[in-house]
């Protein structure tokens, strides 16, 4: 009965060594794995303090795996390790751990391969070391066979263990990558000591092998065992890289923010669609005026716009089609639809929609959107094709007065064409010095001679010839080429104006035309300045050009570098006013000194209502003290007009075209007595 008692609480202290031996190694695996892979940004010193401390808690709780499975194995011995010797052990076992972590940080394959050997050998040097300083009497020995397999162990673990953790710990969300990783990292701590242990063979006499509690169980059976733990930890691996490969790809096919498909899904939609004949349109939709509300109103307030405008398109859509969030705020509609007249109807409600209004955390927004249309198979036969022809499409929208659905043609492709080649070969025309300038007189009727001149930029191109400034101006406003262009031009308009005081030519102002682009790159002063200083030219004789928008757009910003090149001396000038984009409660802020009337007012100067605008205007300039240039004179009966309405100030075909600096040298566009009969009309 006793004996039986006895063995029954021997065998239960055993399950509970097995038990405990499992939980330190699961334990100290996490606990280290957590250490070594913490995206933590100190010091390099700190990081490998950092290190050091993982690997010593994986050293210890490697080495207490050991002595527990050999307690629970080998339950009859009474364990006497001297304190050297199991001094040794751990600092083996955590100098290789700590190798590993630090080769682990590199992120390399082969790096990774090598750590795993590097651990592998510490801990079988540490399981030698317990093993062989048990009882300094006995011989020990270890079979060869379960003894390789064990180290394979090890090995198989710790490497899959890394790979676990540096192929997912990066990803956001991705909680699990550590506890697996822990798992099949402790398991296999586990189930190598368990191995080793039962490799163990004693030289000596069979009863004294017996009376120690040593088993004698065949090889074949921990090769079976050892085979069966790498199998478990491999199907471990696989089920979780299957998981977490899942996980990933549907994270990073839908948008976070509206909860679409985005453009990474497109691919494989569209492949699909294609092999069912199912892809029969694509529908590129893009919001107008969002750029305006994301920077007046915020970021927050423009994504909740976004996903506001994504819940209602996908309110329009049927079963059959797919809604995919592109860039910002640009939507994609794919479906089997291509039949142009069901389509147009479908978008425009789409687009109705939209343009509801929308009511925000207490703001009250208006948008509308834009939308461009390709068909299969007449606009592409592929995703690609498809598109680059729904992007022209939205283009052609955008450019022709918004709010728009177009869709796509031959005549757009051209566009498209031709604006994609002239702007590639548009960053090189600086370089290659393809770009002139040509002068406009501004012509003072009053007293028949010229008042300035306006610089425009012209473009050379080798192959199209000269490029219309109203092609490719807005490209290179788009691509922010136009800022080192307006250098340039600043740079050359001065010299030339220098040589031209200099020689006795003229002694005029010079107007240039500037972007938004030049203000958004808070260069404007440094450029100016530069302009000046190197060609010697006064302040005075340069004149800026701003329109109304660029005067009213970040107005603080704006209005404060225009003061500085002020400073200088330099006008500045108001240009095509009264076009409806400022307001003239705020003109008296805008540090100019010449207002340009549009020549859309002078072009129909002989209607009555664009007469009191002018007046209107002239008068304005007079109470504000400000000069007015009229632009677009083209008729006598324009220039009689003006000048009877007190604008001496005139710009247009009638005066002058724009010239190259030999024409304007020449002086055959002076017309002396066009200002004579003015004079007398008056």
């Amino acid at each position: 009965m006793i004996s039986v008692l006895v063995t029954g609480l021997t065998e239960n202290w055993n399950g509970v060594l097995i038990v405990l031996s499992l939980s330190v190694a699961l334990l100290s695996a996490y606990l280290s794995l957590s250490l070594a892979a913490g995206k933590i940004r100190v010091r390099r010193g700190r990081r490998r303090l950092t290190l050091a401390g993982a690997a010593l808690i994986l050293g210890t709780g490697t080495w207490l795996v050991h002595m527990m499975s050999l307690r629970s194995y080998h339950h009859r011995l009474t364990l006497h390790y001297a304190p050297l010797a199991t001094v040794s052990a751990i600092a083996v076992v955590s100098l290789s751990a700590y190798i590993m972590f630090r080769l682990f940080g590199k992120q390399e394959v082969f790096t990774s391969r090598i750590s795993s050997g590097v651990f592998s050998f510490g801990v079988t040097v540490m399981s030698a070391l317990g093993v062989f300083a048990l009882r300094p009497g006995l011989v020990v020995g270890i079979d060869p066979i379960v003894g390789f397999f064990s180290v394979a162990i090890m090995f198989i673990a710790s490497y899959f263990a890394l790979y676990v953790l540096g192929n997912f710990r990066r990803a956001a969300g991705f909680g699990l990558s550590k506890p697996v990783a822990a798992l099949i990292l402790g398991s296999g701590i586990f189930a190598m000591q368990y191995t080793v242990l039962g490799s163990l063979r004693v030289d000596s006499l069979r009863s004294t092998a017996v009376a120690l509690g040593y088993t004698a169980l065949p090889s074949s059976y921990f090769v079976a065992g050892v085979f069966a733990l790498v199998a478990i930890i491999l199907a471990i691996t696989w089920a979780f890289m299957v998981f977490e490969r899942r996980s990933l790809k549907r994270i990073a096919f839908l948008d976070p923010l509206t909860g679409l498909r985005n453009r990474y899904a497109l691919q494989e939609e569209s492949d699909r669609r294609l092999l069912e004949e199912s892809l029969g349109s694509m529908v590129l939709i893009n919001l107008d005026r969002f750029k305006v509300i994301n920077d007046t109103l915020g970021r927050d307030l423009g994504d909740l716009l976004l996903t506001h405008a994504a819940q209602r398109i996908s309110t329009r859509i049927e079963e059959s089609e797919a809604l995919f969030r592109m860039d910002g705020d640009e939507f994609l509609l794919v479906g089997a639809e291509n039949d142009s007249t069901r389509l147009l109807e479908r978008v425009n409600r789409m687009m109705e929609e939209i343009g509801r209004p929308y009511m925000i955390d207490g703001n009250e927004l208006y948008v509308t959107a834009s939308a461009g249309i390709s068909l299969f198979p007449e606009h592409g036969c592929d995703r690609s094709a498809l598109l680059k022809s729904a992007d022209a499409a939205l283009y052609q929208a955008k450019t022709s007065g918004k709010d728009k659905t177009v869709f796509f043609n031959a005549g757009i492709g051209g566009q498209l064409s031709r604006k994609m080649e002239l702007e590639k070969d548009l960053r090189l025309a600086l370089e290659h010095r393809q770009f002139f300038i040509v002068y406009q007189p501004k012509w003072d009727a009053r007293r028949g001679k010229e008042a300035g001149f306006e610089a425009l930029l012209r473009w050379q191109h080798p192959k199209k010839g000269v490029v219309s400034p109203g092609e490719f101006i807005p490209i290179a406003e788009e691509t922010g080429l136009i800022v080192q262009m307006t250098r340039w031009m600043l740079g050359e308009v001065c010299r030339q104006n220098k040589r031209w005081h200099d020689e006795g030519l003229f002694e005029v102002c010079i107007s240039v035309n500037m972007s938004y682009r030049v203000f958004e790159s808070m260069t404007l002063f440094d450029m100016v300045d530069e302009a000046l200083r190197s060609s010697g030219l006064p302040g005075p004789m340069l004149e800026l050009e701003i329109t109304e928008s660029i005067a009213m757009h970040n107005m603080a910003i704006t209005l404060s570098q225009l003061q500085r090149v002020r400073d200088l001396g330099v006008g500045v000038s108001l240009d095509d006013f009264g076009t409806g984009h400022s307001s003239l409660g705020r003109l008296d802020e805008i540090p100019v000194d010449i207002l340009k009337i549009d020549q859309s007012f002078v072009k129909n100067s002989d209607l009555t209502s664009k007469q009191a605008l002018i007046v209107g205007i002239i008068g304005i300039a007079r109470l504000l003290d400000l000069e007015v240039v009229a632009e677009g004179v083209e008729t006598v009966e324009q220039a009689e007009f003006l000048l009877s309405r007190g604008c001496t100030l005139m710009q247009g075909y009638y005066y002058g075209r724009p010239m190259p600096p030999e024409e304007v040298e020449a002086g055959r566009w002076r017309i002396t007595d066009i200002s004579n009969k003015a004079a007398k009309a008056e």
